[in-house]
């Protein structure tokens, strides 16, 4: 699913299962790569000289990213989560940021269909679970179905099923979420750009004065692009933080 027509760039079967390397798969590769080297060779930077713009600049984002989601939410079990946390953050951003490159056609945010946000969050609900069950045993899943600080009778009878559905409605909510921001953020952007063009094209057949006026359309195109930059950002944020306290709520003593 997707806002995008998807291109097939070689076609790869196993039986019922479709592995084609498709644009999708391309810009997700590309977000990886991306953000290995924008980790990697920062990191290489600051070995090197200590200094520099983009050590800096990680290792500002970094320390956000720690104080702000990591040590917040997952306290002092936090540090050992870092990479994984900071490299959900990176990834997520680099997908949603190369989707503002204005190639038609070919790239996109692959944040906006829903079978790569739903992978993601997939895979961190199975880390969160597998998580909890390192921490706690199988026991944890008993406290949870059944938790002792509820009433006897509301424990035994309607808890098991709110917390069945509450414990699978995270990855739905976090796939929906990253899916709906991105996507219509994208469809506004274009709406908007349609309707300059339309504009651009009608003030340009006017008189000189209203020729004067064609460019200021394309002023709220910009305006929405550094909205959606902003967007990108802030989508990346939440779905980290959400990770990070999911991870935290599955290593709590309680359980």
């Amino acid at each position: 699913m997707g806002e995008h027509h998807e291109i097939v760039h070689f076609v790869i079967r196993l039986g019922s299962l479709n592995l084609s390397v498709t644009n999708n798969v391309v810009m997700l590769w590309l977000a990886a790569g991306l953000t290995f080297l924008f980790l990697f060779g920062a990191a290489r930077l600051v070995n090197v000289s200590g200094t520099g713009r983009l050590p800096n600049l990680v290792e500002s984002l970094l320390e956000f990213v720690r104080e702000n989601v990591v040590e917040a939410f997952i306290g002092h079990n936090g540090a050992k989560w870092l990479p994984f946390v900071a490299t959900i953050f990176f990834f997520i951003l680099f997908n949603n940021l190369l989707g503002l490159i204005p190639i038609p056609g070919y790239f996109h945010a692959v944040t906006s269909n829903l079978n790569v946000t739903a992978v993601l969050a997939v895979v961190v609900f199975v880390v969160v679970q597998v998580v909890a069950v390192i921490h706690h045993g199988p026991m944890y899943y008993v406290n949870l179905l059944f938790p002792k600080t509820a009433p006897g009778w509301l424990r035994f009878s309607l808890m098991p099923l709110i917390e069945v559905i509450g414990t699978l409605a995270r990855p739905f909510s976090l796939a929906i979420r990253l899916f709906a921001n991105m996507t219509a953020g994208h469809q506004i952007i274009v709406v908007l750009l349609t309707g300059d063009l339309i504009g651009v094209s009608y003030l340009l057949k006017q008189g000189i004065g209203m020729k004067l006026l064609a460019a200021l359309p394309f002023v709220g195109v910009v305006v929405m692009d550094g909205f959606e930059i902003f967007v990108a950002f802030i989508q990346a944020f939440i779905f980290a933080l959400l990770t990070a306290l999911y991870l935290g709520e599955a290593m709590e003593e309680s359980h």
